[in-house]
């Protein structure tokens, strides 16, 4: 009775050790699944020679869920050999706010799904069929174009040498081109106009109906664009 009584002291103290974990590590989701996983599981089964990169476009913010959901529905239907990887260009960075550091996984193309796999009819509809999925990026919907395997290496280097994690180090500039990543111009673009370290904002002037707007933001919500 004592050994049982230990073992089930143990499993909820992982649990919770677990779960303060998750806590403090305020992930938008889990980065290990949509990194790491699909490359180790690409690694253990044969690659279909056949398979091309394609581009899935994807409600920004469920790009977890809806590679979840693809890989599900795989196995439902019997079409895991048709897919060789799916990869979602993100990184773990970590930002600083309110003197606190915290991790956030922040995607390189917000909405994007990146595919390896020999598109057939079947799995053309399976896809299309996933909520969340709009559609294809490059073509057309019925005939979508591949991505250059080059283009994938440079996003696949870029995460290696944490481009992300630089742009939130690095010293900001005038003139230097920012995406703002957060609030009301999420995903808006511009350059920077004026710097105050001391209330660690930047004034970043974005174009709005044609026109220059300036827009106070703060360091951590915005990044660098990669040229």
């Amino acid at each position: 009775m004592e050994q049982e009584e230990g073992s089930v002291y143990n499993a909820e103290d992982e649990v919770k050790e677990n779960a303060d974990q998750n806590a403090e590590v305020p992930v938008i989701e889990n980065s290990e699944t949509q990194v790491e996983a699909p490359e180790d599981e690409a690694s253990k089964k044969p690659q279909n020679p056949n398979a091309k990169w394609y581009i899935l476009q994807a409600y920004a913010g469920y790009e977890g869920r809806v590679e979840q959901t693809i890989n599900e529905k795989l196995k439902i239907e019997g079409l895991e050999h048709l897919v060789d990887e799916i990869f979602i260009p993100s990184e773990d960075i970590v930002r600083t706010k309110d003197g606190q550091k915290r991790k956030v996984n922040q995607k390189y193309f917000p909405g994007y799904v990146l595919v390896r796999m020999e598109l057939t009819p079947e799995l053309w509809h399976l896809l299309m069929e996933i909520n969340r999925v709009s559609g294809f990026i490059g073509g057309t919907q019925k005939k979508p174009l591949p991505l250059d395997d080059t283009e994938l290496e440079k996003i696949r280097s870029q995460i290696s040498e944490g481009s992300q994690q630089k742009a939130t180090e690095d010293e900001f500039l005038i003139g230097q081109k920012v995406t703002i990543t957060e609030g009301s111009f999420g995903n808006f673009s511009g350059t920077i106009d004026e710097i105050n370290q001391d209330r660690r904002k930047l004034k970043v002037l974005v174009s709005i109906f044609g026109r220059p707007t300036p827009v106070e933001v703060e360091f951590d919500k915005v990044k660098h664009v990669l040229e």
